[in-house]
């Protein structure tokens, strides 16, 4: 009987003999529906890829997760990153030491600048940061002991040329002939890195591992940095490392640090996305306001199938196929023309940002998720199941004895 429902369903969508101004209304409904599926898959892509790039970027540029001791320093750095490399599921291990300080050309008066210094270990420190990729005007790994590596933002603001002697000011105390001294060096910039992020390149600098190690008087580094082969794996690696390591280790995951921007931006998409789909919660009242309509001017034609021996329940099916199959009409053309829409305004960068607005992003990521199309397919199903219940019992509710006779 089924087959039976979706027939009549059918006929009374396809007609052309009359109901001109409810087949207008139908054709209004599906375009509402399309416009509201592609509003809701570009925002939720546009959700999607703006988070996929900020993670791509804040994990690559640093390293996934650290290693640090609870007691500060780590007891055996050599041990720790042997043990540490051994781990399956490590891509890359390198030392490294954060101090704070300021910065200024040695030889001029301008005013000094906070910097955060790094000391790394130049032969293993391009394996996780991508930032120590992009060093001119020589590779990273030619950095020596007594040279810097400033940010290109800093560089230009600073006028700081490639070559020039620069001064830090280190937050750390000598005790001198005066008292306690904040700590002073003198370092030649070796080179320039630019990464796109101005956190990184207005506010970073790199310096070797020894000399770090020097203005800290210690022979041990104060971090690894922990590279993994992706996202997804870096909780069970996390867990494998700690256990290798045995006790008074932890871990600082870059997840855990922007735990509160990624959250913020799950939610932003999802608010977004339930104001895009008012679109379709629109056209639910053109789908009820055609139906209604329908159900007026088949008035004789309800009578008749009741009266043949159609029971209310089939007829309130013939209702809820037709808003059904509104729903899934718009919903097809809508994903028809999303999903090539986001795939290729993605793939060629179709959509330019401006720089004044993200400067580590020049274009607007679209990622599609097969989770949310799946969101997408079924809400304006439900919406429509919804909005055909009303004229669907109301069709059920007609009197085939009444319906004849006023015909």
């Amino acid at each position: 009987m089924r087959l039976f429902e979706a027939f009549v369903a059918h006929r009374y969508l396809r007609t052309r003999k009359k109901g001109a101004f409810v087949r207008v209304m139908v054709r209004f409904a599906r375009f509402g529906v399309a416009l509201g599926v592609f509003a809701m898959v570009v925002g939720m892509a546009i959700g999607n890829g703006f988070q996929k790039e900020i993670e791509r970027n804040l994990f690559t540029a640093t390293a996934p997760f650290t290693v640090a001791h609870r007691l500060g320093e780590i007891p055996d750095t050599a041990d720790a990153l042997r043990r540490i490399r051994a781990t399956p599921g490590v891509v890359a291990a390198s030392p490294f030491r954060l101090e704070k300080g300021l910065l200024k050309l040695s030889d001029a008066g301008t005013p000094a600048n906070p910097v955060q210094v790094v000391g790394i270990d130049p032969t293993t420190a391009r394996r996780t940061s991508s930032i120590l990729e992009q060093v001119r005007p020589t590779p990273v790994e030619q950095l020596r002991e007594g040279e810097i590596l400033l940010g290109k933002g800093a560089a230009d603001a600073a006028q700081i040329p490639v070559g020039a002697t620069v001064a830090v000011v280190f937050v750390r105390l000598d005790v001198g002939l005066s008292g306690f001294q904040p700590r002073m060096m003198a370092f030649r910039v070796a080179g320039t890195f630019e990464s796109h992020i101005s956190e990184y390149d207005k506010n970073w600098a790199y310096i070797h591992i020894e000399d770090a190690k020097r203005i800290a008087a210690t022979d041990q580094a104060e971090m690894i940095g922990v590279r993994t082969q992706d996202f997804q794996s870096i909780n069970a690696v996390k867990g494998s490392v700690l256990k290798s390591l045995g006790g008074g280790f932890m871990t600082h995951d870059l997840r855990d640090q922007n735990r509160q921007l990624f959250s913020a931006m799950r939610l932003e998409k999802w608010i977004a996305s339930a104001l895009l789909s008012l679109i379709v919660l629109v056209s639910a009242f053109n789908i009820v306001a055609s139906l209604v309509i329908l159900v007026t001017e088949k008035r004789r034609d309800l009578g008749a199938l009741l009266a043949l021996g159609a029971t209310p329940r089939q007829i309130e099916r013939i209702f809820e196929l037709q808003g059904l199959r509104i729903a899934a009409v718009g919903t097809a053309w809508g994903m028809a023309v999303a999903i090539p829409f986001c795939l290729i305004a993605d793939r060629f960068k179709l959509i330019q940002l401006p720089e004044a607005v993200y400067d580590f992003l020049t274009y607007l990521p679209l990622k599609l998720a097969p989770g949310d199309l799946c969101v997408v397919a079924i809400f304006p199903m439900a919406v429509a199941w919804l909005a055909s219940r009303y004229p669907a019992r109301r069709a059920s509710s007609v009197d085939p004895v009444n319906a004849l006779r006023a015909e």
